[in-house]
């Protein structure tokens, strides 16, 4: 077994663990206090009030780490696309357990997923882990994507879209620290990852990130929300998969293109699939 199939196995069942904890920690949250990233305790220890909601996020801890494996076994473009097309997974969830009815729209996201994500796997050959990068990259990558995600915090007047959105910015560009440590601790072993300035970065723009998310969740209609998050995290964190870490698209012009199409149709099927994803991370209720 290729140490690629593991890891975007990996992303797959990252992607249904962290999707079914949203849907906890939205049922959890629906009763706690406002997210307040300016009293963060106060946040935090109200949401740990709630069983439910600490249910998920343990769910979404695994689901958490199942993501940081799959980054240490594929590059992290692909890992993002499948952890994307994990959507595809969880829509039977919807329709089966919450009365969620697929419209064409939906049904086409997942059809387009599913060629998508096999688009990708085609001609790839070796495929390695690609986490080597230039540190100054890397910087300046997550610098333009934390002030791309404050400008939307600002200029919307902290509405939910723009709490999703910037969420999904910052979650993106923590993956991107993420694999970086990756490869750090590949090559130096836990103390290097320690010593390493990613593991602050990493951790800054995944909790900010989190109080983005969960107040966007708690301010209004999940839907847009969710899909912003969504494709804010698939864009940022494709898009540095390609300019920061090199990950290759083919050896040839004709699977570069299919290639380059294939992440095209993963962000548009994605977008497709969101009513579907916010039916399962709010129990059915999109308002």
């Amino acid at each position: 077994m290729s140490r690629l199939f593991v890891g975007l196995s990996l992303a797959l069942l990252a992607s249904v663990a962290l999707n079914i904890s949203y849907l906890m920690q939205h049922a959890g949250a629906a009763h706690a206090p406002a997210v307040d990233i300016r009293r963060p305790l106060h946040t935090v220890l109200g949401l740990f009030s709630k069983p439910l909601w600490l249910a998920g996020g343990a769910l979404g801890l695994l689901g958490w780490l199942m993501h940081i494996a799959a980054l240490t076994r594929a590059p992290i473009s692909l890992v993002q696309a499948f952890v994307v097309g994990g959507i595809a997974l969880v829509a039977p969830l919807a329709v089966h357990f919450l009365g969620h009815h697929l419209t064409r729209s939906e049904i086409a996201g997942v059809m387009l997923m599913g060629v998508a994500l096999f688009a990708l796997t085609v001609g790839r050959g070796h495929v390695g882990i690609h986490s080597s990068f230039h540190a100054w990259v890397l910087g300046s990558y997550l610098i333009v994507s934390c002030a791309l995600a404050g400008v939307l915090l600002l200029a919307e007047g902290r509405r939910a879209p723009a709490f999703g959105l910037a969420g999904g910015i910052l979650y993106g560009a923590g993956d991107l620290a993420i694999k970086a440590l990756t490869g750090i601790g590949a090559d130096g072993g836990a103390a290097a990852v320690l010593r390493s300035p990613w593991l602050l970065a990493a951790a800054v723009t995944n909790i900010v990130a989190f109080f983005c998310f969960q107040r966007g969740l708690q301010s209004g209609n999940a839907l847009p929300v969710i899909a912003l998050m969504t494709a804010g995290t698939n864009v940022i964190s494709i898009l540095g998969g390609l300019l920061v870490f090199g990950d290759p698209l083919g050896h040839q012009p004709a699977f570069i293109a299919l290639h380059l199409a294939a992440f095209v149709l993963v962000a548009l099927a994605a977008w497709l699939m969101a009513p579907a994803q916010a039916a399962v991370t709010t129990g059915g209720e999109l308002a």
